[in-house]
């Protein structure tokens, strides 16, 4: 370990030159004074009881991979990217906990699946008397908890707490270069390190522009309420979310048709979500049963082996994945996801994307047991 506070700087320094030259395009540290006054899944000791500070990086995406994806033109090479950049930025992480363990200190890769939905088995819940305060303040629904979409500590918290971003109204992380088109990493660590500030808010590029909205399916971000919350001396604001079922549906498949019926998200669904949220999850147990018995998607994440065979597909991403820097670079990604068809999937599990009316003529001319799973 090192006995100053010259050294441990320094070496934090090398830890963020060697994320940014392994292909991060921001970097930042956050310790529990910058993420004070969070929620729970800001505790650093959530991931590890020693911990005292953090480093967070943002991996970009490609930009012409992310077009064809949101064209409908090319669903398989954008999902392939995905995952290959989650696992880039894992590798990364993991890197930079080795270079500190070798200098005797503890690390941990804070994995992006950190929630119960995600494979992570550990307790969500508050476990102290600190993290119960903070849970007062941000109370959290029964059904996010039954859906597991709680991070045992939140990524997205970190990064705008050191700097790497900042939340747009999607609730995504917008970063200065490369906007929300990004895949976030973190690791904590035992070292103490000073943090690095937060972006000011008139550096925010988010405008309020609510193309997020435009390309969501569904009804997921709130129109009229916001959600606050304080990560040290900022308080930051991002739409309140309305079911975490809304999103999942159309991220993982089971629906796709957009509730204005115009357009639609790679999912093959035709099955939308109801306008209460109290009748939202009787719909996810329904479509989610249609999709278990649809063909599988080529490629995806495999699921963690307690949660079936099937592998979970890349179908939507569309608020992140429109919010770029330049507005009119959103502007032509709202046109290509919301005029680029309707996706239908063929009987070996491909998917396709085509004009609404030759996708209606498409799904007319299945079989009735067939025809059941998608509409």
């Amino acid at each position: 370990m090192f006995e100053s506070k010259e050294d441990i700087s320094r070496f934090g320094k090398k830890i963020m030159e060697y994320i940014t030259h392994s292909g991060a395009c921001a970097v930042g540290v956050c310790n529990a004074d910058s993420l004070e006054g969070g929620p729970p899944s800001a505790d650093l000791t959530r991931e590890m009881p020693s911990a005292k500070s953090a480093f967070v990086f943002a991996v970009p995406l490609d930009d012409d991979i992310i077009e064809a994806y949101m064209g409908k033109i090319d669903h398989g090479k954008y999902q392939s990217h995905y995952i290959r950049t989650n696992i880039v930025a894992e590798g990364i992480a993991s890197s930079a906990c080795h270079f500190l363990r070798g200098q005797g200190y503890e690390a941990q890769v804070v994995n992006a699946g950190n929630t119960t939905s995600g494979g992570d088995g550990r307790d969500v819940t508050p476990q102290n008397d600190s993290q119960r305060a903070a849970a007062e303040k941000y109370p959290t629904t029964d059904i996010d908890m039954m859906i597991g979409t709680i991070p045992v500590l939140s990524q997205r918290f970190l990064a705008a707490a050191a700097g790497v971003g900042y939340f747009g109204r999607s609730g995504n992380i917008l970063t200065s270069s490369h906007g929300a088109s990004v895949v976030l990493g973190a690791l904590v660590t035992s070292m103490e390190l000073e943090a690095t500030p937060p972006i000011p808010h008139e550096e925010n590029y988010c405008d309020n522009c609510n193309w997020c909205e435009a390309v969501c399916p569904t009804t997921y971000m709130s129109r009229t309420e916001n959600n606050n919350v304080q990560l040290g001396e900022m308080e930051h604001t991002y739409s309140k979310r309305m079911h975490p079922g809304r999103c999942a549906s159309y991220m993982m498949g089971s629906a796709g048709l957009a509730e204005n019926g115009k357009f639609s998200a790679w999912g093959p669904g035709r099955k939308t979500m109801p306008k209460e949220d109290d009748q939202v999850l009787i719909k996810l147990i329904e479509i989610s049963t249609d999709m278990a018995n649809r063909p599988q998607t080529p490629g995806g994440f495999v699921n963690p082996p307690d949660q079936g065979e099937k592998r979970m597909n890349i179908n939507c991403s569309a608020c992140n994945l429109v919010c770029h820097p330049e507005r009119e670079v959103r502007r032509k990604r709202v046109k290509l996801w919301t005029q680029g068809g309707v996706s239908v999937q063929h009987e070996d599990g491909t998917l396709e994307s085509m004009p609404r009316e030759e996708a209606e003529a498409f799904i007319a001319a299945m079989t009735p047991e067939r025809r059941a799973l998608y509409e």
